[in-house]
């Protein structure tokens, strides 16, 4: 698979939006796999859900270390957690 640069609306952990930014992601034929993302690389954990102000369709992301965010399946918004 390969990494297509996307811009994504980045909401942090308080809810608070941090702006457009640029990210690195690779996709499968459902959604993305693993992003790359203010200096991590976060994979997807197999969790779906939906957003609760939009109800859109939603992946759970984390990296080795345990930092997770949530982010649509075009990665257009990303919630960090």
């Amino acid at each position: 698979m390969k990494m297509t640069t996307v811009t994504a609306l980045v909401t942090d952990t308080n809810r608070y939006f941090r702006g457009a930014m640029p990210v690195q992601v690779e996709f499968d034929a459902h959604g993305p796999v693993r992003i790359q993302h203010a200096g991590q690389t976060y994979h997807y954990t197999g969790k779906e859900g939906r957003s609760l102000d939009r109800g859109l369709a939603t992946r759970e992301m984390a990296t080795v270390d345990d930092a997770r965010l949530w982010t649509t399946l075009d990665v257009i918004q990303i919630w960090e957690d």
